[in-house]
């Protein structure tokens, strides 16, 4: 059965389908990937349509719970060693869903208040999971500071904010342009700019992904 890695948040604008679609890719250099975007306005499945990723992905969204079972066994059945799901910015029934059959629901999270705040109402989602399913400790969760800017106070005390939140704290994302340029041309960042920071923070994010998500249950608690 495929690992399956969630990127979600409650808020939009935190570089979600940036981190999924890049991720992924990373990923792919090792493990076939599936790229599943749950999400209505279709960001992750128009990068794809473009032809110059090295994964296979489909748009999927779901917004009718009645219909999250089929929608979960088509995600299940997906035949690959990883599906990564680009989830909408809301608790809709997608990510109802996904939260249901994930090995780990990363959160990217803005250095803002309001960031914060969604990123403190996508954990009680995590919680309220891990307390419905059968399987114990999952999904594991990952909280990602997201377009970190160093030069502002809030982007130098991002990662201290996120551990006050009680679950285990990624590696940062930094706010580059070669994240902005490479999705212009439908690439990622890992072949539009193989020598930047900015592959090389995917690069990092993508191991502890990795890493989390090959865990076992005997190997202890997450983080």
């Amino acid at each position: 059965m495929a690992r399956i890695i969630a990127f979600g948040n409650l808020k939009g604008g935190v570089g979600k389908s940036t981190l999924a679609v890049n991720v992924a890719c990373e990923l792919a250099s090792s493990s076939r990937v599936h790229l599943v975007d749950a999400d209505g306005q279709g960001t992750a499945a128009e990068w794809l349509q473009a032809g110059h990723l090295p994964i296979t992905g489909e748009s999927l969204p779901l917004e009718d719970e009645q219909q999250a079972a089929p929608w979960m066994r088509r995600v299940l059945a997906v035949n690959v060693d990883i599906v990564v799901i680009d989830l909408p910015p809301n608790n809709g029934a997608a990510t109802t869903a996904a939260l249901f059959i994930a090995d780990i629901f990363v959160m990217p999270v803005g250095p803002s208040g309001l960031d914060l705040r969604a990123a403190t109402k996508a954990l009680a989602l995590l919680h309220e999971a891990r307390a419905a399913r059968a399987d114990g400790g999952k999904p594991a969760g990952l909280l990602v500071p997201s377009r970190v800017d160093r030069r502002t106070g809030a982007g130098r005390e991002i990662e201290a904010a996120l551990h006050e939140m009680g679950e285990p704290v990624g590696p940062a994302i930094g706010l580059r342009s070669a994240f902005v340029d490479s999705a212009t041309v439908s690439e990622w960042v890992g072949s539009f700019a193989p020598r930047s920071v900015a592959h090389q923070e995917i690069i990092t994010l993508a191991a502890v992904v990795d890493r989390i998500t090959r865990r076992k249950p005997a190997d202890g608690p997450q983080g």
